[in-house]
């Protein structure tokens, strides 16, 4: 099923991944096809896979290699600065371990585009892989938008440096709107009514990212760019406008989670919920197309 004039857009969170993964697993068996993908973090890796039409290996990725001790821990950020081995899965994984198709990826008629934070101006950008060298757009634009500050160095791509595209625009639906789409499907890795709490500055924040003030600035108020976006999502939801993949009750896992039986359990649960809201996600898209 193609589905015309219709948006996609991932949210990010980490190992939650593995729950986008289930979803685009049972959506991809379903042979849904969307013509515009954007993704934030763990959700842009998961999208690329969707748009290279590699089912398998989100759960790959997500799952079955966390186990391997180059994918995350503390020793690799005394080792090179990064808690999550960047090289280890933008490098290793993609070219010999889990290979990923970058041909397909680059042929491919769907437009994806990849959010990510300017360090030095705390300003939100998207790169569009049409624009770039696939090998280029998953080394580098993809691990931008998965760099989380303080646990990951920024990433250098044309002189600017970038982190995670979710401090600045968590759930890019507004750029899918202006894109064109005004129809839009989310899959979402936090349960309905979830709000993210405040957090005290602390000292080791501003002394880690004392070369980006303003972004320090942006991730005090990270909480409420979220919480701004998400309330205004749920409203949009109620009226029918979009339609959401979500958890349907908390994820009891957390964003470092690295138990491969906690993520397999997660990922069955996307895979599971979304079969189960498939009937009404149908009804939804029937509705769009009158």
């Amino acid at each position: 099923m193609k589905l015309e004039n219709t948006g996609f857009v991932l949210e990010g969170g980490g190992m939650r991944g593995a729950y986008t993964a289930g979803v685009l697993d049972f959506l991809m068996r379903k042979n849904i096809r969307f013509p515009y993908v954007i993704g934030v973090s763990a959700g842009a890796n998961n999208g690329a896979n969707y748009v290279a039409d590699q089912r398998e290996r989100n759960k790959k990725v997500f799952v079955d290699m966390v186990n391997d001790e180059r994918y995350l821990g503390l020793k690799n950020l005394i080792k090179d600065g990064n808690y999550f081995g960047m090289d280890f899965l933008f490098k290793k994984l993609p070219n010999e371990i889990v290979p990923f198709d970058y041909e397909t990826f680059s042929s491919s008629p769907i437009t994806f585009k990849v959010v990510v934070t300017n360090c030095k101006t705390a300003q939100t950008e998207y790169f569009d892989k049409d624009n770039y060298d696939p090998n280029f757009f998953g080394e580098y634009i993809l691990r931008a938008s998965s760099s989380i500050p303080v646990l990951t160095k920024p990433v250098k791509i044309k002189g600017e440096y970038y982190f995670d595209g979710g401090i600045t625009d968590p759930i890019p639906l507004k750029k899918a709107i202006k894109d064109g789409y005004e129809n839009n499907v989310l899959i979402l890795t936090k349960h309905k009514g979830f709000r993210l709490k405040s957090k005290k500055s602390r000292i080791i924040l501003k002394l880690l990212l004392r070369d980006y003030p303003q972004l320090t600035d942006t991730l005090k108020n990270r909480y409420k760019i979220y919480n701004e976006c998400i309330e205004w999502i749920e409203k949009l939801e109620e009226e029918g406008d979009i339609f959401i993949f979500r958890p349907q009750s908390k994820l009891e896992i957390g964003g470092l989670e690295s138990n491969p039986e906690n993520l397999k359990k997660i990922y069955e649960r996307g895979y599971e919920e979304t079969k189960n809201s498939f009937t009404d996600f149908k009804k939804w898209n029937k509705n769009m197309v009158k």
